[in-house]
């Protein structure tokens, strides 16, 4: 009864869980140019996911997994469905979501890649939107279902829908591996998207709470919360902690519509999905993409402070939660969409799906420093 009411103070008053209110962008997460700045390696329509077991740097674009050798991105192996996560671990093990409905173990032997086990559900219910993985010692493997009703590529439907069926497992297959069950870590999510071991616990990303969280829960169960984008995939980095991919930003004209449910609705029903008021991994394709106030041109040039429809952001934070720094592909940049991250040879890569780039910033660059 005092949640009710509380509920309904909120709405009438414009605050608490009804307030449009957006972090805003300072100190460690002050705006910079870092990732339009960086070195670009390749190009590839699709590039989604990255992994590293240390000795190689594994890429998704699409159906196909790369490897990145030198400078060029190197085919290993066609699937015939889009990758929708990607994790590595040493020993020659790579793990697979196959668009979001099956898990693939994948070991390498004989100069190629074998199927070695699948995993089609949690318990009883099927995959639906698997988006993340990460191996969790050498016998188990985290994994994230954004949402039971729609699959990875259906973000943003699920995003306007206020979805809340995500859910996060554990995969323990061991050495006698029968493709077997999973065992459930978290699950009512607001999309999960986002699954790392640290420190005897597992942290997922929950998008649409805009944080990071942990379970087993401690206290409010919330590492990073209140994020200014909406979090996803991770990555551990060196000296502890991990860094963190955002791959849109929030806005208060988005979270004003969240909050306007018959106009979302009738939004949804009647008008294409790629002119919602929403965000997007890529924007200023096209002129039927809706305005979002300060975000129009003036003088023929869009300022890099104007409201983000798509921007590129990738955080690092240590073990306790703290923000470090950031990096930034501003409004006005190219590289926006970021959904992953990944540490190997000295630097930081940097899967920009927006733009279909992946970029290499060297781990000593600071914000303001040159690249």
């Amino acid at each position: 009864m005092l949640d009710t009411l509380r509920r309904y103070s909120d709405r009438l008053l414009g605050r608490g869980h009804a307030a449009i209110t957006v972090p805003v962008m300072d100190g460690a997460l002050k705006p910079n140019r870092v990732l339009d700045d960086a070195e670009r390696v390749a190009t590839r329509a699709g590039l989604d996911d990255l992994a590293s077991d240390g000795q190689a740097l594994f890429v998704s674009a699409g159906p196909v997994l790369l490897r990145l050798d030198g400078e060029r991105l190197v085919e290993l192996r066609r699937f015939d469905a889009d990758i929708s996560a990607l994790a590595a671990a040493p020993g020659g093990l790579l793990a697979v979501a196959l668009e979001g409905r099956s898990v693939r173990l994948l070991s390498h032997a004989g100069g190629a890649w074998a199927e070695r086990a699948r995993l089609d559900r949690i318990g009883d219910v099927p995959l639906v939107g698997v988006n993340a993985l990460q191996f969790e010692g050498v016998d188990a493997l985290l994994l994230s279902d954004g949402s039971m009703r729609h699959g990875p590529a259906d973000w943003c439907r699920d995003l306007m829908e206020k979805g809340r069926s995500g859910r996060v497992a554990r995969w323990r297959f061991g050495g006698g591996i029968d493709g077997g069950r999973a065992e459930l870590l978290a699950e009512g999510l607001r999309h999960a998207f986002g699954v790392l071991p640290l420190g005897g616990t597992v942290l997922y990303s929950e998008s649409w709470r805009h944080r990071v969280a942990r379970s087993p829960a401690s206290g409010n169960g919330a590492l990073l919360a209140d994020l200014p984008g909406y979090p996803s995939r991770m990555a551990p980095a060196a000296g502890g902690g991990f860094w963190l991919s955002c791959f849109v930003c929030r806005t208060q004209l988005v979270e004003f519509v969240l909050r306007e449910d018959a106009y979302r609705s009738r939004m949804l029903a009647s008008v294409d999905p790629r002119y919602w008021i929403a965000p997007a991994l890529r924007s200023g394709v096209s002129y039927l993409e809706p305005l979002q106030g300060a975000g129009v041109k003036q003088m023929g040039v869009l300022k890099p402070w104007a409201p983000p429809r798509s921007y590129g952001l990738v955080l690092r934070v240590d073990a306790a939660g703290r923000t470090l720094r950031s990096l930034h592909s501003q409004v006005d940049g190219q590289y926006h969409g970021i959904t992953a991250v990944a540490e190997f040879g000295g630097a930081l890569y940097v899967a920009s799906k927006g733009s279909g780039h992946l970029l290499r910033v060297p781990l000593d660059v600071h914000p303001g420093a040159p690249a």
